[in-house]
């Protein structure tokens, strides 16, 4: 009985007269009420619509979205006169879903894309501008999320990229000032860019299309960040989610190293140098932290993007020091700690993926990695050289000292890896090389510890007991078994060693620090180099003498005669320096020796040689107890 027409038109008629009513009652002053009639008038006026476009075709369908549109710009108005955001949100959802109600058969994804563009922006634009935050995350959120779930595969095109750019540089415009800073919405607003912008993938225009938007938001969040402080509350932690924000160019250099055009393929420094050097140079002469930081870290990834290897440590300990060295005699902010974070980086690079990768021809000491390690060490040492000090900093923090320690930790592993490299295949001479360097490293540490300050001076005795105790244990154990047998004793090559290890240990003993200049933990560190020095003497000259003599039985009286000599110079030494464990060592030896004799020599020695054993030993025992008796009243 009522036509589609009547219809359609009762139900606009209808929905602006409850429109009208609502108007009044919000004058009246029911706020409330009253604009919740006016969205239910317009809920009206949309139905008829809809009606009359979709359901009874009475129109277009293009003009039904568009009369839909104005439906919903008209209750904007309204909700803006009022000042009623719900209504706005409203109004917002009916523009927003009016294309999906009235879908055509044959869409168009770019007449969609436009529409959706024209009214999330303006709603965007309108929303910051009265202070709608519900209204803008909406506009904001519904202009992404509802073509990716209506058109996916068009949004990741030349045209998709371009309509993400618009939303993305609407959110951060509209966002930068004080009086709308929503942090979910910039948050959201590049989050979601750059889901877009890293979901394309085709050839070298649309690559370049996303890098191009990419680089557009990142110029823009720059120039926001010139005016901001971002890393204020980081000492405090207290960082803002706003920090999120401005790790931007670290995405567009992801973006440009995931799907990089065919002309910057090769290239891979290239974008993350020239966002460095922005970033750089805008942060030196503003002096502000954030931008320092952030354009050492874009250079950085610039020498990584570049190169690899060894060179990448090389060039990461280059920048470690010139970061130091603006920190210290720049005053810029943050370009210390860049330093200090930089330096351990660059380490583990060296020693670890650069000897990975370090190809087998590659000579020791003068080939690639080589050099690298060389450039490493001068960086590393002028890092920790440039370094503020505690009292200057203001502060007490330990970096300092475990920069030095890094310093000396390259020279130490690479020295070693080097001289193994050059003298490899041979075990011997390769294990023989290494306990030469670690002593003489040892006893530079020592005899350096008193010209460095007290936490340094801790680390460097520390190390030096370490790895002289290491070079002992490769003498005895590696080399020894490795020693071939044309090296002759005493005269040979691991004699060599043998004594320099001794010596070693003995200056190391000697110019051990005061105990009044180090800490209770190391003031028996003397006493443990004498210890050490002591046994190597014992094992390395009875290993040795057995070497020296064809006959095995020589041999062993031989050891038992070096003994109970040596147990005799101990007792003798104790007397002399009037310390008590020394005589005590030199007891143990003797009672070593005289469980040798009793036990081992008695059956295994020939009759001559037994007896030339135990006057050795009656010899020995019998000084020793002349020496105590004559020193017993003293």
């Amino acid at each position: 009985w009522i036509p589609p027409v009547v219809r359609a038109t009762g139900a606009i008629a209808a929905g602006v007269a409850l429109a009208v009513w609502g108007d009044r009652l919000v004058q009246r002053g029911m706020l409330r009420y009253g604009a919740a009639i006016i969205g239910g008038g317009g809920g009206l006026v949309y139905l008829g619509i809809w009606a009359a476009a979709g359901l009874y075709a009475l129109v277009d369908r293009e003009i039904g979205v568009l009369l839909l549109a104005v439906t919903s710009g008209v209750v904007v108005v309204q909700a803006i006169r009022h000042n009623v955001e719900g209504l706005a949100i409203w109004a917002l959802a009916g523009a927003y879903l009016a294309p999906l109600f009235l879908a055509s058969e044959d869409p168009v994804p770019e007449k969609f894309l436009a529409y959706m563009a024209v009214v999330g922006t303006s709603l965007m634009v309108l929303a910051a501008w009265l202070g709608w935050r519900a209204t803008f995350n909406t506009a904001l959120f519904g202009y992404f999320l509802l073509p990716a779930a209506l058109i996916a595969k068009d949004l990741t095109t030349t045209l998709g990229v371009n309509y993400g750019a618009l939303a993305a540089v609407v959110a951060l415009l509209a966002t930068g000032t004080k009086r709308s800073s929503w942090s979910e919405a910039r948050i959201g607003a590049l989050a979601l860019m750059w889901m877009l912008l890293f979901a394309t993938d085709g050839n070298d225009e649309l690559r370049w299309a996303a890098l191009g938007g990419g680089a557009l938001i990142t110029v823009i969040v720059w120039l926001q960040e010139l005016n901001a402080t971002p890393l204020d509350g980081f000492s405090d932690n207290q960082l803002s989610p706003e920090f999120i924000v401005y790790l931007t160019p670290l995405g567009l250099v992801t973006l440009g190293a995931v799907a990089p055009p065919t002309y910057l393929a090769p290239l891979g420094g290239l974008l993350p140098l020239a966002l460095g050097a922005l970033y750089l140079t805008s942060g030196w002469l503003l002096e502000a932290l954030h931008l320092v930081v952030m354009g050492f870290a874009l250079l950085a990834l610039a020498i990584s993007g570049q190169w690899d290897g060894a060179a990448v440590a090389a060039g990461w300990a280059v920048l470690a020091a010139a970061a130091s060295a603006s920190g210290r005699w720049a005053r810029r902010p943050g370009a210390s700690d860049v330093g200090a974070v930089l330096m351990p980086v660059a380490f583990l690079q060296l020693f670890s993926v650069a000897l990975v990768v370090r190809p087998e021809a590659d000579p020791s000491f003068t080939g690639q990695w080589s050099l690298a390690w060389y450039v490493c060490l001068v960086a590393f040492v002028l890092t920790a050289r440039w370094w503020e000090t505690d009292a200057e900093r203001g502060r007490e923090g330990k970096t300092d000292v475990l920069l030095w320690s890094f310093a000396a930790a390259t020279l130490l592993f690479g020295g070693s890896l080097e001289l193994y490299r050059a003298l490899f295949p041979p075990t011997f001479n390769a294990a023989t090389a290494l306990v030469l360097y670690w002593v003489i490293f040892a006893v530079a540490l020592v005899r350096g510890a008193s010209l460095l300050r007290p936490a340094l001076r801790i680390v460097a005795l520390r190390t030096s007991l370490l790895l002289m105790g290491a070079a002992y244990l490769l003498l005895f154990s590696v080399t020894w078994s490795a020693r071939p047998s044309s090296d002759n004793a005493f005269l040979g090559i691991w004699s060599l060693a043998w004594y320099d290890a001794a010596a070693g240990g003995v200056f190391a003993a000697r110019w051990w620090p005061a105990p009044d200049r180090i800490p209770d933990g190391l003031r028996q560190g003397g006493a443990a180099l004498w210890w050490m020095a002591g046994g190597c003497v014992l094992l390395g000259g009875s290993l040795e003498l057995h070497r020296v003599f064809s006959s095995d039985l020589a041999g062993d009286l031989a050891i038992s005669t070096f003994w109970l000599l040596y147990a005799g110079a101990l007792v003798k030494a104790g007397f002399t320096l009037d310390k008590k464990v020394v005589r005590s060592a030199g007891l143990g030896v003797a009672a070593l020796a005289a469980l040798k004799i009793v036990l081992y020599d008695l059956s295994a020695l020939q009759a001559l040689y037994r007896v030339a054993s135990f006057f050795l030993l009656a010899l020995i025992t019998l000084a020793g107890a002349y020496g105590y008796h004559t020193k017993a009243k003293a």
